[in-house]
């Protein structure tokens, strides 16, 4: 799969190992990864849903 692959909601839920149902809320609520509008059509790119898993990395489970 091309890091500039664009793929639908189903395809990006399964990528992240989530429902369908919660990237269509995450883009409600302006949440979750960047997306593609294109007419009716939402499509992620597949560099997108990588950066997004990318910032969410924890390097610690210290207390603050």
């Amino acid at each position: 799969m091309s890091a500039n692959q664009f793929l639908d909601t189903h395809q990006a839920a399964e990528y992240l190992d989530h429902s369908k149902s919660c990237l269509e809320w995450w883009r409600l609520e302006n949440r979750g990864p960047k997306y593609l509008k294109l007419g009716r059509k939402v499509r992620y790119r597949q560099s997108d849903l990588d950066a997004w898993l990318a910032a969410r990395v924890v390097t610690t489970t210290e207390a603050k």
